[in-house]
């Protein structure tokens, strides 16, 4: 009937090159890693790390740092299958490793050899300006920007991780889509400082989940404030990477080195350390995650970016 809707789980897997994904079960039933991953993407990309979903406007986001560019796809579906369009360039010349998009369209990344966190608004892809703009660092230059990692986003603060020397400048930082101007406006905020170097953040339904270089998952309010202190949600991964929300109660975080992407149910009224995690899907070299949300009996006329 209107309203229901089929999900996906998309990921990368630079070491192939590729693309793929996953129809979950209609229910909304946990996925049980019974079903082999489809080929979303096979052609074009050389090594995607880090990917997003804007669902509203059906576009995947895929972070190449290879390319030299921010690139996108245009998202079809049928049944249990997904297809992608061709590929367009969102952003020229960045080197981007992250990606993350708002439920305005804009779209935030992370180029971290420049150490900049950029963005392209809903209203550059519209009119097709590709070049990005600096939100932070740069011109624009922060303590709390360190190689930044994973990037996460809602309609009004940007999440991003560092991935050099988390302990001074930030594991875990919190900022407004607009910086401050004249010392006027909300300063970036340093939600946690436990580890050095961290490569994936997702917001949970009232947390952010965020993974380290090896072992450990974290959780830590979204509300956060330095009496607040991230909890260990799962020590059991090897090379923890990407991780994503479906928007109901599970996050999928994937691992590099088990080939595998796990999920863990994450609607818990209180963050407990230890959770258990399932496996959902085996994919050599797993990277970056997202769910893709695609309700059936949509109107047909859909914005494009």
């Amino acid at each position: 009937g209107f309203g229901e809707a089929q999900k996906y789980l998309i990921a990368s897997a630079p070491r192939n090159n590729m693309i793929v994904y996953l129809a979950l079960p209609a229910s909304g039933a946990p996925a049980k890693g019974e079903q082999p991953m489809r080929v979303l993407i096979a052609n074009d990309l050389k090594y995607p790390q880090g990917i997003a979903v804007d669902q509203y406007r059906r576009v995947l986001y895929v972070a190449d740092p290879t390319l030299g560019k921010l690139v996108g796809y245009d998202l079809t579906s049928a049944g249990d299958r997904l297809q992608a369009g061709g590929m367009r360039t969102i952003a020229d010349r960045v080197e981007a490793r992250s990606v993350a998009v708002d439920g305005l369209g804009n779209v935030f990344f992370t180029d971290e050899p420049r150490q900049l966190i950029m963005r392209v608004t809903a209203r550059m892809l519209r009119d097709g300006d590709t070049t990005a703009e600096v939100v932070y660092g740069g011109s624009n230059a922060t303590k709390e920007v360190s190689a930044p990692g994973g990037i996460a986003l809602d309609n009004y603060f940007v999440y991003w991780l560092n991935k050099h020397g988390g302990e001074r400048s930030g594991t875990l930082v919190r900022a407004p889509h607009k910086p401050a101007v004249n010392g006027t406006g909300l300063q970036p905020v340093k939600l946690a400082s436990n580890a050095p170097k961290c490569y994936g953040v997702c917001l949970g339904m009232g947390n952010l989940f965020y993974t380290d270089e090896t072992r450990n998952l974290y959780g830590i309010s979204r509300v956060s404030t330095a009496r607040h202190h991230p909890i260990t949600v799962s020590s059991a991964l090897a090379e923890p990477r990407g991780c994503a929300h479906d928007g109901d109660g599970t996050v999928y975080v994937t691992d590099k080195k088990h080939n595998a992407i796990y999920q863990f149910a994450s609607n818990m009224q209180e963050l407990l350390p230890e959770r258990e995690l399932v496996k959902a899907a085996d994919l050599e070299g797993a990277f970056g995650v997202a769910v893709y949300v695609d309700k059936i009996g949509r109107a047909s006329c859909r914005e494009r970016v």
